[in-house]
């Protein structure tokens, strides 16, 4: 595994200052073919093939597994939707219309004590663009 010192201090920097984002005791920020989080243990491993899961894209934005696995632990720039039909929208890979002020950001959409992914709200258009992938999005038949 390499180590690039700088990108994994930066995202973290970034997560703890974005979000209000600290990880848990054994999860780690690393380098190894882009910025990775996992276990501390398998990051010590000799496994062949991918440590842990990608944290962010190359421009530093978090990816939807990373905010879907650690986003409960986020103080900062979440949006608590209100509304089941919000929620189910915004999982399904709907826009929202919203107005959050006059800064465009990224933000955690939360519904309840569930973490529904990424958005980026726009604050031109006054919405939060959905930022799960679409191969990720999901129509929620149970209830939230």
């Amino acid at each position: 595994m390499a180590h690039i010192s700088g990108k994994e201090k930066n995202f973290k920097k970034f997560i703890e200052r974005h979000f209000g984002i600290t990880l848990p005791e054994g999860v780690q920020i690393f380098y190894a073919k882009g910025v990775r989080v996992g276990n501390t243990d398998i990051t010590r491993s000799q496994i062949t093939g991918e440590l842990g899961y990608a944290a962010c894209d190359f421009g530093f934005n978090p990816t939807n597994p990373f905010i879907q696995n650690f986003g409960h632990l986020a103080t900062r720039n979440v949006v608590k939707l209100k509304e089941e039909s919000e929620a189910r929208a915004f999982a399904a890979g709907k826009d929202l219309a919203m107005n959050l002020g006059a800064k465009s950001k990224q933000l955690i959409m939360r519904y309840k004590e569930y973490t529904v992914g990424l958005g980026y709200y726009d604050a031109q258009q006054k919405k939060v663009k959905n930022q799960i992938p679409k191969k990720r999005t999901r129509e929620i038949i149970n209830e939230l």
